[in-house]
């Protein structure tokens, strides 16, 4: 008899696990719900924190405060009216909110959605390039919000926009 109660237990810990990746594969698969663009932009060629100087006095690249970004879609992927965008924030953190259509895949998403920084370089720095800057989008997770998902997305990497 405890040898049934035992193997019923693995037995329904098997499902509990199985029901646990099949629900995670399923968030990664479909959004349902909101996708968050985020990330900090930083006054440098790339936006990322960089030191301008050699150590031992390096300095780090100061934050793009006011700068617009954007994210545009190639696809019809998500259902936003206009597309989406933010201003940087002080420390030049951004957000910008998606709202995908019914069953758009991340993957989709990931493919046909680029950000964009709308202001030009120079206007952070006057040594910087009159242009502004573009990242494809990388996946970073996707986490249970009530009965929806929200999906974390940020920039893979920006380069100059020409």
């Amino acid at each position: 008899m405890k040898t049934l109660k035992g193997m019923a237990n693995i037995f329904g810990v098997i499902i509990a696990a199985a029901a646990t990746m099949a629900v995670a594969e399923c968030a990664q698969s479909h959004t349902y719900g909101i996708v968050h663009v985020n990330g900090t932009l930083f006054c440098s060629c790339n936006g990322n924190e960089t030191s301008n100087t050699p150590p031992p006095s390096s300095s780090s690249s100061p934050p793009f405060h006011n700068a617009k970004v954007r994210v545009q879609c190639t696809a019809d992927v998500i259902a936003n009216e206009r597309a989406p965008s933010d201003v940087t924030k002080s420390n030049g953190a951004y957000l910008v909110v998606l709202v995908p259509r019914p069953n758009a895949a991340v993957s989709s998403i990931l493919s046909a959605c680029k950000i964009f920084v709308l202001t030009p370089l120079a206007s952070c720095h006057p040594s910087l390039p009159q242009a502004g800057l573009v990242s494809s989008l990388k996946y970073v997770e996707t986490v249970p919000f009530g009965s929806l998902y929200i999906t974390y997305l940020a920039a893979s990497g920006f380069t100059l926009r020409v």
